[in-house]
């Protein structure tokens, strides 16, 4: 029932645009089977919505010898839709989803102005405590009393100076050498921020679908059979997620369970032969050895030297939010002989002072420290919460991986296998402890598939006998498949011929 839901409950709009897509990048005459092909939707999905996009857009229709229909769209992708509700509507869409990109947007520039806005504050509160301080110490000596303040005003002004002359004499020298590449513009670095703080964006449903895509591919490049082993090669599933996968496919592409004479299970899709043997031939086939790892969730595609300046600036901003919190909290008369920095006191006697604010308790309390120390100790903890099912995700998905290269190696030489010669590739494939998940694989298989354990030359393999016999069964069933069946012929009728 949940797999009837997703085939025939869907939105149309979404699909509409796939298929918008699909039909700009193919330009030329395409039948539903390769509709499906480019985008891997269900063939209801594509059947009712190209009735939408063949009338919006203009399209024409071309019915074959064998009765199928292409559709082509001599005028171009252009919509004939026109009128004010029409054009509104694609306005108000156009202007909501431009509005969620620039709230976006925002949200990404407030979260990096929070955290360097609030690391220059309080650097610029530091600063100006040790002019304070030095100017201070002058005052101890009468004869220095002017030059106090103004002594560590000039320092502060030096090191700026200093500090500016170096920039520009590197950027001076750097454009006068012939030999200098500038390096190319990397990831800005509001964007470095949002990804440290909530990670990548996700690309798992784009993956499923490219999956998809994959298998539509080899079901077509070899006459529209596959097997459940087949399929498990391809995705790494397991038998009972295999046969789950495979019953959703059946419904969505109107495939057929089949047994052979000789008693092989195998699934065939007439549906997705229905193409010009050009397409046929054209579809990039799959190889069962060529195997696809997903990648792995990265915590964070930044530079380390980028997420090392982030971590460092909000620890920055968390310690001196924290110190002001807690003084804030001890109150001014308890905290005149606690605080040993002078910060605290110190900013209350300015403000005081120069009449900036007469109660500042409260502002400083809630600006310098409230503030602040949430939102560091949130920069902290989201990203330590995503870990959990960032770990675990990442986990299935080695798992995932990992079974590829056992059912390829099983699926390619079943009657020798020895688990102990399976290894995984490299990181993408390596779970923990992938010995021993490993054997557990080959195990389940062999009882599933009844494979004889044997010895050779003291070493122990499995022998596959009926994974092998299986195969050549449906070699002979994929050889006896006549493809002109399914070949769409020569036009018999072009509705945009008058």
């Amino acid at each position: 029932m949940i797999s009837t839901k997703k085939v025939y409950d869907f939105k149309t709009e979404k699909v509409k645009s796939q298929l918008v897509t699909a039909f700009k990048r193919r330009r030329n005459e395409s039948t539903i089977a390769d509709l499906i092909a480019v985008t891997g939707l269900p063939k209801y999905q594509v059947q009712e919505v190209s009735k939408m996009v063949l009338d919006e857009y203009r399209g024409q229709l071309k019915a074959t010898e064998s009765g199928e229909l292409l559709y082509y769209f001599p005028y171009g992708m252009h919509s004939r839709i026109r009128g004010f509700a029409p054009t509104a509507k694609r306005v108000v869409k156009g202007i909501f989803k431009t509005l969620g990109k620039v709230l976006a947007f925002l949200f990404k520039v407030w979260i990096m102005l929070m955290l360097v806005g609030y690391f220059v504050l309080f650097l610029l509160i530091l600063i100006g405590a040790i002019v304070l301080s030095v100017a201070a110490s002058g005052r101890s000596n009468q004869r220095s009393r002017s030059r106090g303040s103004g002594g560590a005003f000039f320092i502060v002004l030096r090191l700026l100076e200093f500090f500016v002359r170096i920039f520009f004499w590197v950027n001076l020298t750097r454009s006068m050498d012939p030999n200098y590449r500038r390096k190319p513009k990397g990831r800005p670095f509001y964007k470095s921020i949002f990804a440290y703080v909530f990670g990548e964006e996700d690309t798992g449903s784009e993956w499923e679908a490219q999956e998809k895509i994959a298998v539509i591919s080899y079901i077509r490049a070899n006459k529209g059979i596959i097997t459940t082993e087949e399929l498990m090669v391809l995705t790494g599933k397991n038998y009972n997620g295999a046969q789950q996968v495979i019953n959703h496919y059946l419904l969505e592409f109107e495939g057929e369970p089949m047994v052979s004479d000789n008693g092989t299970v195998y699934f065939f899709f007439p549906e997705l032969l229905r193409s010009s043997a050009k397409e046929l031939l054209s579809a990039s086939e799959v190889s069962l050895s060529d195997l696809r790892f997903r990648e792995l969730i990265p915590f964070t595609t930044n530079k380390s030297k980028t997420n090392a300046v982030i971590t460092f600036f909000n620890l920055f901003n968390l310690g001196f939010g924290s110190y002001f919190f807690i003084f804030s909290l001890i109150g001014p008369t308890a905290a005149a002989g606690m605080d040993f920095g002078g910060l605290y006191t110190g900013l209350i006697e300015v403000l005081q002072k120069y009449q900036v604010m007469l109660q500042p308790y409260l502002p400083i309390l809630i600006v310098l420290g409230i503030v602040p120390l949430s939102f560091s100790v949130l920069f902290f903890l989201i990203p330590l919460l995503r870990t959990v099912p960032r770990v675990r995700r990442n986990r299935e998905i080695k798992e995932e991986n990992l079974r590829k290269s056992i059912y390829s190696y099983i699926y390619q030489n079943p009657l020798m296998i020895n688990p102990g010669q399976i290894a995984p590739r490299g990181e993408l494939d390596t779970p923990k402890n992938p010995t021993r998940f490993v054997q557990k694989q080959v195990d389940e298989l062999a009882g599933i598939k009844q494979a004889e354990f044997e010895e050779n030359d003291d070493v122990m393999f499995y022998n596959f006998k009926e994974l092998k016999r299986e195969q050549d069964d449906i070699t002979a069933v994929r050889a006896a498949v006549d493809l002109t069946k399914y070949e769409i012929g020569k036009t018999v009728f072009d509705s945009g011929e008058e």
